[in-house]
């Protein structure tokens, strides 16, 4: 899609938003009773929960609007498509358990909460090899990504991986400091997501990791229970409880790629007819595509109202980037455990492939 059609869908896209959010969550009885007649035809229900408000989609591309309109566009309404926002079924690692057991048939997610139970799938969070958007877009959708990771998360269906762009290591508001070097992070208490290969991380960096719950990151910003946290710009800015607010100086060091992903309740998509199937999967294409759209949307918007908030945001130079890489990059010694244990035998053959299809 070139930068013409872009604009255009984006433009389309603002245009078009306001009836379809009212769908989500709306008390006009004839729009209503249009979804409800629309639910009620339909042959299947695809309930889908985010931890995201849909009204946010400036700041957040969660692509609410893409999954439900496509889904029901491509499946003729076979599909009736039910959003469930603002973490009504829960945040984090509590998604992917509604999803498998059924009680929603798919969910947005972070990577690092699907580790758990997809273990490979934390390959991504190995610092310094895969953080920029475009390198991420080639990995997440190689066959060798599709061989050798997704073929762990045999508890869910993968639909589509997210661009929200890379991690940061940004302070909080009553900390306050620019990380802009590896020295930077020496003793910092360092909130880390469900990953090991993150904790690996912020520990070869002599920091003092502390696993805190999503959910619970702006209380705890505010207690002073942390120095620093790693979300994109996007993941900053839209986190829960106005998590925004307790940030101080955002350093984008690129480490890895803020990972979200859509995924689906395997028994959902099996009890798709065939022909229906093939047209869901057609229309999360789609939504993959126009997702990206909405990325670089949300993040201009997001880095524009953090500048207005008095959030300072660092680039670091190449020097500075550089330096961080020779010290934690995935070159070193450190990772070929994790690197074992998350590929297998092979690991190092492995781990070859999908660092040259990134930089293809």
């Amino acid at each position: 899609m070139n930068r013409r059609s872009a604009i255009k869908y984006l433009l389309t896209v603002s245009a078009s938003l306001n009836p379809i959010l009212a769908a989500f969550s709306s008390t006009d009885p004839l729009l209503l009773k249009e979804e409800q007649k629309k639910a009620k035809l339909a042959k299947y229900i695809f309930n889908f929960a985010s931890p995201y408000f849909s009204d946010k989609y400036l700041t957040t591309p969660h692509a609410h609007h893409e999954i439900k309109q496509l889904i029901e566009q491509y499946t003729h309404n076979q599909v009736y498509v039910a959003i469930h926002d603002g973490g009504s079924f829960g945040i984090g690692s509590a998604l992917s358990s509604s999803v498998i057991y059924g009680q929603v048939q798919g969910a947005l997610l972070s990577i690092s909460n699907l580790t758990p139970r997809a273990p490979a799938l934390d390959i991504i969070n190995i610092p310094f090899w895969c953080a920029s958007a475009e390198g991420y877009q080639r990995l997440v959708n190689s066959n060798i990504w599709r061989q050798h990771v997704l073929s762990q998360a045999a508890h869910v269906t993968v639909l589509f991986h997210y661009v929200v762009g890379s991690r940061t290591a940004s302070s909080t508001r009553i900390y306050g400091k620019t990380i802009k070097s590896p020295g930077d992070l020496n003793d910092v208490r360092f909130r880390v997501p469900a990953s090991e290969s993150l904790l690996h991380f912020y520990q070869m960096a002599g920091a003092k990791p502390t696993s805190i719950l999503w959910g619970l990151a702006a209380k705890t910003a505010r207690l002073n229970r942390y120095d620093a946290l790693d979300p994109s710009v996007i993941g900053l800015y839209s986190g829960p409880d106005e998590l925004n607010k307790e940030i101080g100086v955002i350093s984008e060091i690129e480490s890895v790629h803020d990972g979200w992903v859509a995924i689906a309740n395997n028994h959902f998509i099996q009890s798709l007819d065939k022909s229906t199937r093939l047209a869901f999967f057609d229309a999360i294409e789609e939504i993959r595509h126009k997702q990206f759209l909405l990325y670089q949307r949300s993040y201009n918007h997001c880095r524009q109202i953090f500048s207005q908030m008095g959030v300072n945001i660092y680039q670091p130079s190449i020097q500075e980037k550089e330096a961080f890489k020779l010290v934690f990059g995935h070159q070193r010694k450190e990772w070929n455990s994790i690197k074992e244990k998350l590929l297998g035998p092979k690991w190092s053959s492995i781990f070859q492939q999908l660092v040259e299809v990134t930089y293809s």
